[in-house]
This record gives C-alpha cells, sequence and structure tokens, in this order.
C-alpha cells in the first residue's frame, strides 16, 4: 500500500472503521444525545458538541492546506461555540458536518500529488497551528488529534452516564 493509503486507511480506521486502539470516532458518538453532548463536564472541560465542532473544523482546515490554502485556523476558530439551542436537529446536523468535513479530507489526500508528502506545510514551525511539518506528519497528526479527542468524548460519556466516578487528585 502507498502511504497515502495508508493515511487514508488511518484516517478512515478511526473515523469509521475499526481501529486498533478502541471503538471509532462513529462508534462511540451513534448513541450520544443533543443533552449528553452539550453537557459541560467538571473543572471546565469541554463538552462532546465542542470536541466534535472543533475536529470537523481541524479536518476541513487540512483538507484545505492539502488544496493549497495557507495555514490558518479553522473557519468556524479552533474552538466554535455550540448552537445556544442545543436540539436534537443541531445535534444531528453538527455530527453530519463532521462526516462532511471527514469525507472532504478523505478526498483532498485522494488528490494529492504523493510527492508532496515530504514537503513542509508553511515555513516556520507553529506548533498551535500545526505547520511547519511535512504534509505526511500534519496526516498523521490529524489522525492522532482524532483518536485523542474520541478518547476524551468515551470518558466524558462515562462521566455523564455515572459510569465513572470523578476522581479526586492525589494530596
Amino acid at each position: 500500500m502507498s502511504e497515502l493509503a495508508d493515511l487514508i486507511s488511518d484516517l478512515e480506521q478511526g473515523h469509521a472503521g475499526d481501529p486498533w486502539h478502541g471503538p471509532s470516532r462513529a462508534a462511540v458518538l451513534a448513541d450520544v444525545t443533543a443533552a449528553e453532548a452539550a453537557w459541560r463536564p467538571p473543572g471546565g472541560a469541554h463538552s462532546i458538541w465542542e470536541l466534535v465542532l472543533h475536529m470537523g473544523g481541524w479536518s476541513g482546515e487540512v483538507a484545505s492546506r492539502l488544496r493549497g490554502s495557507p495555514p490558518k485556523l479553522p473557519s468556524g476558530g479552533d474552538w466554535p461555540a455550540v448552537p445556544s439551542r442545543a436540539t436534537e436537529t443541531e445535534w444531528k446536523h453538527a455530527l453530519r458536518a463532521l462526516d462532511d468535513a471527514h469525507r472532504a479530507l478523505v478526498g483532498a489526500i485522494r488528490e494529492l500529488n504523493p510527492d508532496l508528502l515530504g514537503a513542509p506545510v508553511a515555513t516556520a514551525r507553529d506548533a498551535p497551528l500545526g505547520s511547519g511539518v511535512t504534509h505526511a506528519a500534519m496526516l498523521r497528526g490529524v489522525a492522532q488529534h482524532d483518536a485523542y479527542h474520541t478518547g476524551q468524548i468515551v470518558i466524558i460519556k462515562k462521566l455523564f452516564r455515572g459510569d465513572l466516578q470523578e476522581v479526586a487528585p492525589a494530596p
């Protein structure tokens, strides 16, 4: 398999496949309600809804970079705001937008010239912006980013459902 095919496979597995690390993002989100998605965990952690908007925004931004746009924050910002009316309809819209952003990213990878994988995304390293690394590193990074946030969603679901007790810091 080519490196591009490997990168696509990693993203597809993490999104809705059978990844090695655990359930896919789609499997984790399949039974989440709008009320659960909008709930903010203790300590100011992000909600599931915020995480979904964040992941979708970054998938869209990376797709844009692959198509030649300069690195910037996602068009909706790093942490887009959850709609003031957290309805099931709005939640389903957020999930569809995440799926659409994922498909756009995979489509942009399929169009990418493999010779660009070793080329840098911008010249200056900016860790929060994810620039100054190779295209391949950026694509691996977005897969890692999504796996990390999917794990957070699993923990938030457990907290919301009472399956995980809040852990107090050690004295």
